[in-house]
C-alpha cells in the first residue's frame, strides 16, 4: 500500500508539460507499430489531410498536433515542449496553460487547413504558442522580462522563424498561426489568477474564436467546391476497407454534383 500511495504520489507531482511530452511519445509509438501492422500509421490515426478535414473529419486538427513524422522531429519538439512549457505553465497556471496550448495548436492547424495543401503533424503549431505566451509575457513587463530571460527567448524566436522560412517541408503556416494564436489567448486568459472573463479580455476571446473558426470556414466552402475532393475522400477509406465512410463521401458527392462521372463510376466500384 505504501508503494501505491508513494507512486501515486509520483503522478501527481508530473506537470502539464510532462503529461504532454508522455502523450506525444506515446502517439509516436503507436504511429510506429500502426504502419507496420496497417501501413500509413499517420493518416490512420489523424494527420492533418485537408480533404478528409473538409468532409467532416475536424478533429484531425487535433489530433495532427500529437502526431510527428519521424524521430529527430519528435525530440526536437519535445525538447523545445519542455524549454517553454514548465515556464509558461507556472505563470499561467494549469487550466490556463491548456487554453493556450491547445487552442493556439488549433489555430496553427486551421491556418495551414486554409494554405498548405500538404500533409502535416507536429506540436509545432502548439509550440509556437507557447512562443506568443512568451511575447505576451515580454510585452506587458519588457524590464523583468529581460532581467529574467535576457533577450535568449526573443531570440530563439526570431531564428526559428527564420529557419522555417528557409528550411523546405516546413509548415510555417502552422507555425505563424500558433505564434499568433499564442499571443492572442495569453491576453485573453492573463495570467494565472488573474481574472479572465472581464471586458478587456473578452474582446481577445472572440478574436481568438474568430482566427480559429474563419480559416477553416473557408476552407471547407474551398474544399468542397469541386467533386474530386469527395471522390479523393471516398477513395481513401474505401483503401481501409472503412466502406461505410466511402459510401456516405461519396453521396454527399453525388448530391452536389449529379451529373460528374467520376463521383458515380467510384460510387459503382465500392458497391461491387
Amino acid at each position: 500500500m505504501a508503494n501505491l500511495n508513494y507512486y501515486k504520489a509520483k503522478i501527481k507531482a508530473f506537470s502539464l508539460t510532462e503529461w504532454l511530452i508522455g502523450i506525444n511519445v506515446f502517439m509516436f509509438l503507436l504511429t510506429q507499430l500502426v504502419t507496420m501492422t496497417t501501413g500509413n500509421g499517420l493518416v490512420r490515426l489523424g494527420a492533418k489531410v485537408n480533404i478528409l478535414i473538409s468532409l467532416g473529419e475536424y478533429w484531425r486538427l487535433l489530433t495532427s498536433m500529437f502526431l510527428h513524422a519521424d524521430i529527430m522531429h519528435l525530440v526536437f519538439n519535445m525538447l523545445a515542449l519542455f524549454i517553454l512549457g514548465r515556464d509558461i505553465e507556472r505563470f499561467f497556471g494549469k487550466k490556463k496553460f491548456l487554453v493556450i496550448y491547445f487552442i493556439s495548436g488549433l489555430i496553427g492547424s486551421a491556418l495551414s487547413y486554409l494554405i498548405v495543401p500538404n500533409v502535416s503533424v507536429g506540436a509545432s503549431g502548439a509550440i509556437f504558442g507557447l512562443m506568443g505566451a512568451n511575447l505576451f509575457l515580454y510585452k506587458i513587463n519588457p524590464t523583468v522580462y529581460k532581467r529574467i530571460y535576457g533577450s535568449d527567448f526573443l531570440i530563439l524566436i526570431g531564428v526559428n522563424l527564420v529557419i522555417g522560412f528557409i528550411r523546405p517541408n516546413i509548415d510555417m503556416a502552422g507555425h505563424i498561426g500558433g505564434l499568433i494564436g499564442g499571443f492572442i489567448t495569453a491576453f485573453a486568459v492573463g495570467l494565472n489568477f488573474e481574472k479572465a472573463f472581464v471586458p478587456k479580455r473578452i474582446a481577445f476571446q472572440l478574436i481568438s474564436a474568430i482566427i480559429l473558426i474563419v480559416p477553416i470556414f473557408i476552407g471547407s466552402i474551398r474544399m468542397t467546391s469541386t467533386p474530386e475532393t469527395y471522390a479523393s475522400g471516398a477513395y481513401y477509406h474505401y483503401t481501409i476497407d472503412n466502406i461505410s465512410t466511402a459510401n456516405r463521401y461519396i453521396d454527399k458527392g453525388i448530391r452536389k454534383f449529379p451529373n460528374d462521372p467520376d463521383l458515380n463510376s467510384i460510387k459503382t466500384i465500392i458497391n461491387q
